[in-house]
């Protein structure tokens, strides 16, 4: 007999091998009776509430995994958030000459913490930069 709302359900198959009752139903089984109470009766509804739970598992695992990955580099790499000062000995003797006006402005242009500069004095008082006496 059909309903006006749709299919009628079928009653249970019987068991081929009766057991004797059962004084309380497994957890398992009780704990999917429960989900099942919530679910959707339809089959593609159920798909896509599947595949919607399925898409959240990558976010979710990866920013835990970033979180670590960036909790064992700072434990690793603790002088990333404070870096050491960098200092130009000379100036950038790398492309110009040490100790020269170059030397400095091209260290002041890639901005590094300090420079730091030989001054001697010469005999008659004037200072000059010079590495070695």
């Amino acid at each position: 007999m059909r309903g006006l709302l749709g299919r009628r359900r079928l009653p249970p198959p019987l068991p081929l091998f009766p057991t004797a009752k059962r004084a309380t139903q497994p957890a398992m089984s009780r704990i999917l009776a429960k989900i099942n109470r919530f679910l959707p009766a339809s089959r593609l509804l159920r798909l896509l509430l599947l595949l919607a739970v399925l898409s959240l598992i990558p976010p979710v695992f990866f920013h835990f995994r970033l979180r670590r990955f960036h909790r064992m580099r700072e434990m690793k790499c603790g002088w990333i958030a404070n870096p050491p000062m960098v200092c130009a000995h000379g100036g950038d003797s790398t492309n110009a000459f040490p100790n020269s006006m170059e030397a400095f402005q091209m260290a002041l242009d890639s901005r590094v913490d300090c420079i730091e500069v030989d001054v001697s004095r010469s005999s008659d008082g004037v200072l000059f930069a010079l590495h070695d006496r």
